[in-house]
């Protein structure tokens, strides 16, 4: 299971559970790591497993050792949000999640031993899973072409954003707390990110230097733990002369995501490398218009209801949000398309593809 430092995926987690819970013919457990407590407050039986070095004792005894089912013993069949090495020590079927193949593209973000590492897991339980998960066909070309595997085992399932980003939610006193608590400025662009290399920051902030100069009350706030590349943004920052108008707000849980994104101006989403980009459907959800790369399944994502630029080129981002900024109009166009985009992904309909595809596991 993942965790809130691992941005994306803990959300994408949150939002499987979810929708899982709205399938009533089955009951749950959840299997997470000893020291992982992000999920000990949604009233589900829970499972803490062993250590790395304990589940490759267990993956060696199956392997030479006939009977016992291994771990995740409690339950019929598995489905994991992320990929996971403890499906490996396991006789029980499973599916899996595999968000992407970043490593096929940025080799230079990983070391040799994390790219041999992940080709190595993605293989196994590519070649082992009763059925991939993913969230845009550009991520299931990339598993057929990298991993050779048969396009009938892949299953093309994007997940809509948790419940706090409903409507109705918004009425609720967790959210009017948030909303209390959090002071935010008039205007001002958004982007929820991890500080990876490939979420691009540095770019961003060089071209949010650029808007200042037309738009110098603008504000940019960012989330994510002061680690990665968070220094080296934030040494940036500073030599731009910005730090006035930049502001990181650190961790922030579901509601106060929510209530930051309601009020934001605009998200931004100057990735490198997404698969699919979690708070593009939220700004969808939350009435947000969108300005984002170009690159991977983000063109596939937005369709119509965002602008698009070249992540590369500091000038193209800067004049495509500049752009949208002095368009009031166009952004009120923006937000109608994406409210439409996201129309018909429910929770519901998530929740029944998952049923489908765990039904179809004997």
């Amino acid at each position: 299971m993942s965790k809130p430092a691992l941005g994306g995926t803990f959300q994408y987690t949150l939002s499987m559970i979810d929708a899982l819970r709205r399938v009533e013919k089955n009951s749950y457990i959840l299997y997470t790591s000893v020291n992982n407590h992000s999920y000990d407050n949604l009233d589900l039986p829970i499972r803490r497993l062993p250590s790395l070095g304990m589940t490759v004792l267990e993956f060696l005894r199956l392997r030479v050792l006939p009977g016992g089912g291994g771990l995740f013993s409690d339950v019929d069949k598995v489905i994991a949000p992320i990929y996971s090495t403890r499906l490996l020590a396991s006789r029980k079927p499973f599916l899996f999640t595999l968000h992407d193949l970043q490593e096929k593209y940025y080799p230079e973000n990983f070391t040799y031993a994390q790219r041999r590492w992940r080709d190595f897991v993605n293989k196994s339980l590519s070649s082992t899973a009763r059925g991939i998960i993913c969230e845009s066909t550009h991520v299931k070309h990339d598993i057929e072409k990298f991993l050779r595997v048969d396009p009938s085992k892949i299953s093309v399932i994007p997940a809509p954003p948790v419940s706090e980003f409903l409507p109705e939610h918004l009425d609720s006193a967790e959210f009017r707390r948030a909303m209390q608590a959090v002071e935010l400025p008039e205007q001002y662009l958004f982007y929820p990110a991890q500080f990876f290399v490939h979420k691009n920051h540095l770019r961003l902030i060089e071209a949010f230097a650029q808007v200042l100069k037309t738009h110098p009350n603008c504000h940019l706030l960012l989330t994510g733990q002061q680690k990665y590349c968070y220094a080296r943004v934030m040494e940036r920052v500073k030599e731009l002369g910005v730090g006035e108008r930049v502001r990181h707000l650190g961790y922030v849980d579901t509601d106060t995501m929510a209530a930051v994104l309601l009020r934001a101006t605009i998200v931004v989403v100057p990735t490198l490398f997404e698969s699919i980009s979690i708070p593009v459907y939220e700004a969808f959800r939350m009435g947000v218009p969108v300005c984002a790369s170009n690159v991977v399944a983000l063109p596939e994502q937005i369709g119509d209801a965002g602008v698009l630029f070249d992540p590369f080129s500091v000038d193209d981002m800067a004049r495509k949000i500049s752009s949208l900024l002095d368009d009031a109009p166009m952004r009120a166009e923006l937000v109608r398309r994406g409210t439409a985009r996201i129309a018909g992904l429910t929770m519901e309909r998530y929740a029944a593809e998952l049923a489908e595809l765990l039904d179809s596991v004997v």
